[in-house]
């Protein structure tokens, strides 16, 4: 990694692609001295909330958002210099992915249910699920405001800030207690009042760039999933029409001229997925209804996945972000198999409707993925060497 002295110097020393071609899920693996803060916060915890750490432990919460304020600048700096057209601050003041909405709401408490993988391999881990909704949902603070607030304060370079996605309400570990709401629909309501008061903070605050993480929709074409959501007596092409209508009320909370993207994440547990199958099925509908301006979407494993042919249906002037650069592995790609992997998507769309990213976060989780600092790094300057060949500098 380089060393930078001045974190605005270096964001006045590259002009960022227009679209961004090089771009980044989000999280980044916390550094140490951090992952022992949320170990003590959380380690003995069922929930990674911050709402629910015991007043004893709340000191901790202050010596972990000083020392994010330290470490931010620096991954900052490095993003910049892997060649990166937008970054982020790595999540790192969360625990969850998701916390930037339940971090700034009340009516919920944690919830007991654990989610469920279908890889063999995550036996030994128990992934939190989303919280129980327990009373009327109310924001009470903007997280992601917070977060925007800082990153315009130590750089000029576009960043982005995230969310969870509205069609994450709809999974069935999403619990909402009986009498607190006449059904689901009415609470998706009530959060969708909550995210465009939380996307307005965040763009007010500096954000330029507004992203949606882990929709519902891999679950509609994991089989394991989605004869699950038919025993619960859901009809899947109806629970995808719902989900398409709460994601399309979240872009539509993003201001005119602010990018709009949507991330579909098929899990990232700590190096473990939980979710397969191709997008064929429906993928016209997700890409041509919702209105968002670029989707980034999980390609690193084409066998698990399914291949890229539903990118054919993404509409003029809309970016697809194709995440092959695998962040939950230590064995750093060849440049040139991505190159091809990108020659192979530019056979079902036009080059100046693509862009590369890893697949996911690094660390969606304070635990962060199988891997280190070290290849995390070489990961991100590899997008940023393809996207060169790709597209040139500027």
């Amino acid at each position: 990694m380089v060393e930078i002295e001045t974190h605005r110097e270096l964001s006045l020393s590259r002009t960022p692609r227009q679209p961004a071609r090089a771009d980044t899920v989000g999280s980044l693996l916390r550094p140490p001295r951090l992952r022992a803060l949320f170990e003590e916060l959380f380690a003995d915890k069922d929930t990674q909330i911050t709402n629910f750490v015991e007043p004893d432990r709340r000191d901790k919460l202050e010596q972990l958002n000083a020392l994010a304020d330290e470490v931010i600048g620096d991954l900052v700096a490095h993003q910049i210099a892997a060649g990166l057209d937008v970054i982020s601050d790595g999540e790192i003041r969360r625990a969850l992915f998701e916390n930037s909405l339940y971090e700034g709401i009340e009516g919920i408490s944690p919830n007991p249910r654990k989610m469920e993988f279908t890889d063999a391999d995550a036996e030994a881990v128990q992934p939190p699920s989303t919280p129980m909704i327990t009373g009327k949902v109310r924001k009470v603070s903007s997280p992601a405001a917070r977060e925007a607030a800082f990153l315009r304060s130590v750089t000029d370079f576009p960043f982005k800030i995230t969310f969870p996605a509205a069609s994450m309400l709809l999974f069935p570990e999403t619990g909402l207690q009986p009498g607190v709401y006449r059904d689901r629909d009415a609470m998706v309501a009530d959060m969708l009042g909550i995210y465009r008061e939380m996307v307005a903070d965040a763009v007010q605050a500096g954000a330029r760039y507004i992203q949606f993480d882990f929709p519902i929709y891999p679950l509609l074409v994991d089989r394991q999933s989605a004869a699950a959501l038919e025993e619960l007596g859901e009809d899947l092409e109806s629970l995808l029409t719902k989900a398409i209508a709460a994601d399309a009320a979240a872009a539509a909370s993003v201001p005119e001229g602010i990018t709009r993207a949507l991330h579909l994440c098929r899990g990232n547990y700590r190096s473990h997925w939980f979710l397969e199958g191709g997008l064929d099925s429906i993928a016209e509908r997700i890409l041509s209804e919702l209105p968002y301006d670029r989707f980034l979407f999980e390609w690193e494993d084409t066998e698990r996945e399914g291949g890229y042919e539903p990118i054919r249906h993404v509409p003029k002037g809309k970016v697809m972000v194709m995440g092959i650069v695998n962040t939950k592995v230590r064995e750093v790609e060849s440049e040139d198999d991505l190159m091809r992997r990108m020659e192979e998507a530019a056979s079902y769309l036009d080059p100046a409707q693509l862009a590369i990213s890893p697949q996911c976060g690094f660390a969606s989780v304070w635990e962060g993925n199988a891997t280190d600092e070290d290849v995390q790094w070489r990961k991100l300057e590899l997008v940023g060497r393809v996207a060169d060949r790709i597209w040139g500098t500027t």
